[in-house]
Formats: C-alpha cells, structure tokens, sequence
C-alpha cells in the first residue's frame, strides 16, 4: 500500500537500496582483482568499461522494474516495450498494446512513460516512439537531479514533461520547477485516464 500513497518516495527507497545490494556484489565480484592490480593500461580500460556498462544497464533495468512494481501497486494497466510503428519500443504504453493499435481507441486514453536513469543527452529519443501520439504528451521519468533551463525549454516545445521524484525537484532550475511533474502526480494522472477508483 506504500506505493499507492507515495511512488516518489517509494523509488527513492528502493533504489537505493538495491543500489547497496548491487555494490556489495560488485565488490564481491571485482575487488580481488581491481586490488591485485592490472599488467597494462589497455587491461585497466578494459575491465573499467565492462563495471561501467554493466552498471549502466543495470541502472536503466533497475528503473524499469521498480516503475513496473509501482503500477502494478496502482492497478495501472500497461505494457512495458510493447512494439509500436516501425518496431519502435517505447518504455511503457498505456493502458496496453492492443488499445494503441485500435484506431477507435482515443488518444486521448492512451499514454506513454520512457524511463531513463539520465536524460540530458538522450531524451530526443522518446521523441518518435509511438507516431499516434506524435502531437501529444511524452511522459519522461528520470533519476537525473538536474539540467538547464535551455534543455528544459528544448523539452516543453517538443512536449516532453520531465517526470521527477518530489526530492529532485529543487536540483532544477527554479523558474522551471512547475513544470515537472512528480511521480506521484503521474500515477494519478494514469489513474484517471484509464477509470480507476481512488482509494
């Protein structure tokens, strides 16, 4: 029931503490070696971008499914990397695959929410990723604390809201701050476009 009363809080929580788990097991895994050292520079390299990459991935994957979890808490209706256009795979559609695919299904009920760990490089690629909702909303949640104020101008004119946890938001620029929204806020959004009964 926590997820339902406070998702911002919630995926704060529980990433970090799998963020511990995860550097424990890193630690387990490459301290030894990182500890006895390295013959070259060219092995050094090598072994730093494989602990970069998969920190990376797992970071993004970790998003993904705590996101997952706090919809499944909300009973939210949702496919997570459902196919669209050109086999394009946005994050999470609303309410699901099928009802984007149904031309008699409003667009207005549909929705989707890319989930990026960092978004100052990499937003433009939520841009083309469901061509139904093309002059609509993109929903982008992100972990990142912060961007400028011109990239959050690039932002609104391509119709992207940036979905932040509420203890972010003060790492944005201020005169922009209303603008994002919380996850909370999002949830609830959700919530209501697909009909579900408050609690």
């Amino acid at each position: 029931m926590l997820a339902v009363k406070d998702p911002d809080i919630i995926l704060l929580r529980w990433t970090d503490q799998e963020y511990t788990l995860f550097r424990a097991i890193e630690h387990a895994r490459y301290g030894d070696i990182v500890a006895s050292g390295f013959a070259s520079v060219d092995d050094f390299v090598v072994m730093a971008n494989r602990v970069l990459n998969r920190r990376k991935s797992r970071a993004g994957k970790s998003l993904e499914h705590h996101l997952s979890a706090i919809f499944d808490e909300n009973k939210i209706h949702y496919a997570a990397q459902a196919v669209t256009e050109g086999n394009k795979k946005p994050d999470f559609l609303f309410p699901s695959e099928e009802a984007y695919r149904d031309m008699t299904f409003g667009i207005e009920k549909l929705c989707t929410l890319a989930a990026k760990t960092t978004c100052q490089d990499r937003w433009r690629q939520i841009l083309n990723e469901a061509d139904r909702l093309r002059d609509e909303n993109k929903y982008l949640c992100t972990m990142q604390q912060g961007i400028s104020a011109a990239q959050m101008d690039e932002m609104q004119a391509e119709k992207v809201i940036l979905v932040v946890p509420k203890a972010y938001h003060s790492a944005y620029p201020k005169e922009k701050r209303d603008r994002i929204w919380t996850l909370g806020r999002f949830v609830n959004y959700v919530r209501e476009i697909e009909g579900i009964v408050s609690y």
